[in-house]
């Protein structure tokens, strides 16, 4: 049983590097995978940078294209975290200063600066953990993101008919999945 995610069906766990580069050899599953896998990142940095709820679309959009005609020149393709990072946020500055031209931004507001970099932190340890999650055995990463990663969380019952088990044997499995997400997290240095 293949989990589902973003949609489609979550492949062998690649990483950066190796969906990069089928990405760049015009495999369209591999570049779906590096979208899936950022999309909640790069949505978490527009919304820390405060950019208009009606413009995160555009902006999520941008960031894509300009990763897509990028990555055949990244020479790191391993982590493309802070290039899309620096990419998003470079955008969001740029709508922010458009955004000022017609009103104000409300910036020297107090603690203004110190929620933006707490929402960043948050948005890569949010990535972390997904990355982690990737990282599990198959029937692992299958029962977390139906369990936690899906809005609402499935039933148990509805969980144990997709990955093919006993109702009973989820909670056995579940904390054993719990356990190795664990291990991959510290091995991350996230506690």
């Amino acid at each position: 049983m293949r989990a589902v995610i973003g949609g489609r069906p979550a492949s062998k766990t690649w990483n950066d590097e190796v969906l990069a580069g089928k990405a760049v050899s015009g495999d369209a599953d591999a570049w779906h995978a590096l979208v899936d896998r950022y999309s909640a990142y790069v949505f978490t940095l527009l919304r820390s940078a405060r950019v208009p709820a009606d413009d995160q679309p555009d902006a999520f959009q941008y960031v894509f294209v300009e990763l897509f005609k990028a990555l055949p020149k990244i020479e790191n393709r391993s982590n493309l975290a802070p290039w899309i990072r620096q990419t998003a946020i470079r955008h969001a500055v740029r709508l922010r200063r458009k955004q000022a031209e017609t009103e104000p931004l409300g910036d020297s507001e107090p603690g203004f600066q110190e929620t933006i970099q707490e929402d960043l932190e948050a948005a890569e340890r949010a990535l972390r953990i997904r990355e982690a999650v990737e990282t599990l055995k198959e029937q692992c990463r299958t029962l977390i993101h139906m369990l936690f990663f899906e809005e609402p969380a499935r039933p148990y019952a509805e969980t144990a008919e997709a990955l093919g088990i006993k109702i009973g044997s989820i909670g056995q499995i579940r904390q054993r999945c719990l356990e190795a997400l664990a291990k991959a997290l510290k091995a991350r240095g996230i506690d």
